[in-house]
């Protein structure tokens, strides 16, 4: 079961994504392609941007339309699809997040500090798949949650052409994946809900 799918996680009381108007769009586009371009080449590509507008583009709007309406995020399947799936870049460096480690007064070892990091990670598990975790927000809107459901017990397999996502249950998951000097460990971890934090860092760091 997806931890997002916890009935405090619902997105039915959420404004569904919206379909920008064309108006907007097509003022958009003129301000990003203004700087491209020289004046005769701005004008050409506005003379064929104007046909597009005048022609292709309210049909296409059209379908936009019609697939928000069938669809509860018009976006989401694209955006993976495109953004992620299809995309052959290299994931490192143009697809995954990273932190960065605040200065601690008193230094840890890597084990100590990795084995902190990995209990935070799994109460925060605990906590999303209880549904107590505080909705997302910004300026006080409600935001979806629904992505949170890769964060955790979720794989992404490559293909030649295109990659998928598979996520497992939660029996299935209970290790994390240590990379050390170009070799990878698979480490079983405590259950975090029932363990003293304490106990449960020792228990990981040794």
């Amino acid at each position: 079961m997806s931890p997002t799918s916890h009935p405090n996680y619902s997105t039915s009381s959420l404004s569904k994504l919206p379909i920008p108007e064309l108006e907007d769009t097509v003022s958009r586009f003129k301000a990003a392609a203004r700087p491209l371009f020289e004046e005769e080449e701005f004008e050409k590509c506005m003379a064929k941007f104007e046909h597009f507008v005048a022609t292709e583009a309210p049909v296409l709007q059209a379908r936009l339309k019609e697939r928000a309406d069938a669809h509860e995020n018009w976006l989401e399947e694209w955006w993976n699809e495109y953004a992620y799936f299809l995309n052959r870049s290299s994931l490192c460096f143009n697809v995954n997040y990273f932190f960065g480690f605040r200065h601690t007064p008193h230094p840890l070892s890597q084990a100590r500090l990795a084995a902190i990091l990995i209990d935070s990670t799994l109460r925060f598990r605990d906590t999303l798949e209880s549904g107590e975790l505080e909705h997302d927000n910004i300026r006080g809107k409600a935001m979806c949650m629904h992505q949170y459901q890769y964060m955790f017990a979720t794989c992404r397999h490559p293909g030649e052409t295109r990659d998928h996502t598979e996520i497992y249950a939660r029996d299935q998951s209970r290790h994390v994946a240590i990379a050390h000097k170009g070799r990878f460990f698979a480490l079983r971890v405590p259950d975090t809900a029932s363990t003293d934090r304490l106990a449960a860092i020792q228990q990981i760091e040794v």
